[in-house]
C-alpha cells in the first residue's frame, strides 16, 4: 500500500494542507511549521525502527528455528502430537547461559458472538435466582469476561467461568458452559518471542522491545 505521507519545509513556497487548498507559506503559522518539522523527524526515525524490528523479528525466528531442527536431530526427538510443523515452545542460551532467548507459540482464540451471548443469558438467568458469597464471584467473573477494558471478550476470565462447572451444580449454568466452550475457535497461532540478558546478580533482565512500556 502507497503513503500519502507528505513533508513540508520552509524552502517552499506553499503548503498543501489536508483538505488540499494551497496556503501561501507565510500563512502557514509558526506551530505548524514546528509540527511539521518534529512530524517528519519522528516518523523518519519511526520507519527506521519498524524496519529494524521486522529484521530482528525475522533474525530471532529463523535462529530459533534452526536451533529447534538441531535439537531434535542430535537426540532424535520426535515432535508432540498434536504439534504442527514449527509449534511449540522453546527456551535456549548461548555457551556461558549469559543470553536466554525464549519463543512461545501461542493459540489466539476468537469466540462466536451468538453462542457467547446466548451463554451470557444463561449465565444471567443463574445469577438472578440467588446470590450468595460464591455466585458473586462469578457474578464479577461475568462482568468482567464478556466485556474487559478493551469491551472485548476476557479469554482468561471465560476459562476462570469454566473452571466453576462442576462446583455450581445447575443445569442452566453448565448449558452455558457448553456454549462458551463450543464457541471457541482458534483465529491464529501468534509467536511472542524474548530475549533475555544476564546481570551481575545472576538474574536475567528482558531486553525491552514493548515501546509502551518504556
Amino acid at each position: 500500500m502507497n503513503t500519502q505521507v507528505l513533508i513540508q519545509t520552509i524552502k517552499q513556497q506553499a503548503w498543501t494542507d489536508a483538505s488540499g487548498a494551497v496556503v501561501p507559506l507565510k500563512f502557514v503559522p509558526e506551530l505548524d511549521k514546528k509540527k511539521e518539522t518534529l512530524a517528519a523527524k519522528v516518523h523518519k526515525h519511526a520507519l527506521a525502527a519498524e524496519k529494524n524490528l521486522n529484521e530482528l523479528h525475522a533474525l530471532m525466528h529463523n535462529a530459533t528455528e534452526e536451533i529447534k531442527r538441531m535439537v531434535k536431530q542430535e537426540f532424535e526427538l520426535k515432535e508432540q502430537k498434536g504439534r504442527g510443523k514449527g509449534k511449540g515452545s522453546i527456551t535456549w542460551y548461548n555457551f556461558d547461559k549469559s543470553i536466554k532467548i525464549e519463543a512461545d507459540m501461542n493459540d489466539v482464540v476468537k469466540w462466536d458472538e451468538a453462542m457467547m451471548t446466548e451463554a451470557l443469558q444463561l449465565l444471567n438467568k443463574y445469577l438472578d435466582k440467588s446470590l450468595g458469597e460464591e455466585k458473586q464471584l462469578i457474578k464479577e467473573l461475568v462482568a468482567s469476561a464478556f466485556s474487559n477494558s478493551k469491551g472485548c471478550i476476557d479469554t482468561s476470565k471465560i476459562f476462570q467461568l469454566l473452571k466453576y462447572e462442576n462446583k455450581m451444580k445447575s443445569i442452566i449454568y453448565t448449558k452455558a458452559c457448553e456454549l462458551m466452550r463450543n464457541a471457541q475457535g482458534i483465529d491464529k497461532t501468534k509467536l511472542y518471542m524474548r530475549v533475555w540478558e544476564k546481570m551481575e546478580d545472576g538474574s536475567y533482565r528482558n531486553v525491552n522491545l514493548n515501546f509502551s512500556s518504556l
